[in-house]
């Protein structure tokens, strides 16, 4: 993630509630996707969602650092 320390506190406010809807559009798709039956799905496709969640994850994590230090 870039130097946070560029960005003023609305604009961590938006990054944060963006990735937060990201996420849950993913948790969302992964879900759906992972539940159908008779659909095979590639393991290459399972640590896929498996990555991305984990690296939203950790930027969510990222910026309410950086809020919470300035707030």
């Amino acid at each position: 993630m870039e130097d946070l320390n560029n960005l003023s506190l609305a604009d961590i406010k938006r990054r944060l509630q963006t990735l937060e809807e990201e996420l849950d559009e993913l948790e969302e798709e992964k879900n759906y996707v992972l539940k159908q039956t008779g659909l095979h799905v590639g393991g290459y496709k399972v640590q896929r969602y498996q990555a991305d969640t984990e690296a939203l994850i950790q930027s969510i994590e990222e910026l309410k650092e950086e809020m919470a230090r300035r707030g």
